[in-house]
């Protein structure tokens, strides 16, 4: 009878090892199509969807096979349907896992877009780390270029990550969106651009693509768009995240004189209030600059008053420039600026509680105190 037992467990176990096989992996990877990139833009028919897609392919003297990277394109009015058509066309299995970001085209991120991303929220599968940005003209034409000899989306999305340096206020994923979205916080897509180079005898495949972050597009809580935030707008904007920006920074003194600074480091606190049932934000911005300009002003080496001097005017120009972007913010955008609202959440909560319903009318009429305070260093100081 303990023979007749162990046969059979011998048998049972012979059986599972056959489905760990590799030729029943390969042939499921070969019944799937990985989405890297997701693109959306208008058309008249609905929506053009766009995916940026890995294909394994199986092959002939090498084992392991290869993946084929191709953009395709489809009409349809819904992603979910875009993606039933897409897997009908191709025999595949449309996979989500490896989804790294989803762009926006210029014309539908200024249109009611949100309903969109309830398709990515519902899905298990996707990546919820994965970037959303809106791009200059249609999220078609953007995949089209080519970051690399492979996909444009993965660099896209790496370039978005670096640029926000784990600030979470700048660059957007979908959880931060689904956050905001559940809060009814408004919110920033950042802007990204992909320029193919024109080298001689290029194919589209081979394109290289020069990939920069232009400006932002704003939401209110209701996801409907509010308006822009230029470059230089969105590096401010930067700076009070405490992002660890490298970005330069232009510095005018009194005479209108203009003089080049990299941002070395920043650190931005704030603090708050209710006075009359108006909040009140006091924003300290801390910078360390280097002036690009080795030779100084005159040429002969910076001294430490010239430091000074682009110091107080550093001060006096990012000052300036913070409190017209806090007026922007909450005159005609109606966001908050790093997290104002978030913080009023955390520190003020019964305050918020009674009036997060009408948070954008109380932050328009908010007061913003801004001090800024500037260490210029290094630049080939001589004295």
């Amino acid at each position: 009878m303990r023979i007749f037992t162990r046969l059979i467990i011998a048998a049972i176990a012979a059986i599972s090892l056959m489905t760990l096989t590799g030729c029943w992996d390969d042939a499921e990877i070969n019944g799937r199509a990985f989405v890297l990139g997701f693109g959306a833009d208008s058309s008249n028919q609905g929506y053009s969807f766009t995916f940026q897609l890995a294909i394994p392919v199986s092959g002939e003297s090498d084992s392991s096979g290869s993946i084929e990277y191709t953009d395709l394109t489809v009409n349809e009015i819904t992603p979910a349907a875009a993606v039933r058509s897409l897997e009908k066309d191709l025999g595949r299995e449309i996979n989500f896992e490896q989804l790294s970001l989803i762009v926006i085209g210029q014309r539908l991120s200024r249109d009611r877009f949100i309903g969109l991303t309830d398709y990515f929220f519902r899905r298990a599968s996707v990546r919820r780390q994965s970037c959303i940005a809106v791009c200059e003209g249609n999220a078609m034409d953007f995949f089209e270029t080519s970051a690399t000899d492979k996909a444009v989306s993965i660099d896209a999305a790496s370039t978005l990550q670096s640029y926000d340096s784990g600030g979470g206020h700048i660059s957007m994923d979908l959880f931060s969106l689904y956050k905001k979205l559940i809060n009814r916080d408004g919110f920033f897509l950042p802007k990204i651009s992909a320029s193919a180079s024109d080298s001689k005898g290029a194919t589209k495949e081979k394109r290289n693509a020069t990939l920069a972050i232009s400006g932002a597009s704003a939401y209110g809580s209701d996801g409907k768009y509010r308006g822009e935030l230029g470059e230089d707008e969105l590096e401010l904007l930067r700076l009070t995240c405490g992002s660890g920006t490298n970005g330069a920074l232009a510095v005018y003194d009194e005479q209108g004189e203009r003089y080049c600074c990299q941002v070395r480091q920043s650190d931005c606190s704030v603090k708050c209030r209710i006075i009359n049932d108006t909040p009140e934000f006091r924003l300290n911005l801390e910078l360390v600059l280097v002036p690009l300009d080795a030779g100084g002003i005159d040429g002969g080496g910076y001294t430490t008053e010239s430091i000074r001097h682009i110091s107080e005017s550093a001060e006096r120009t990012v000052t300036s420039q913070l409190e017209a972007l806090a007026n922007k913010s909450r005159k005609s955008l109606g966001l908050s600026l790093s997290g104002l609202q978030d913080i009023v959440r955390q520190r003020q909560p019964d305050w918020y509680e009674i009036h997060r319903t009408e948070w954008e009318r109380l932050f328009a009429r908010s007061e913003i105190i801004i001090t800024v305070h500037c260490t210029a260093a290094g630049g080939g100081i001589t004295k």
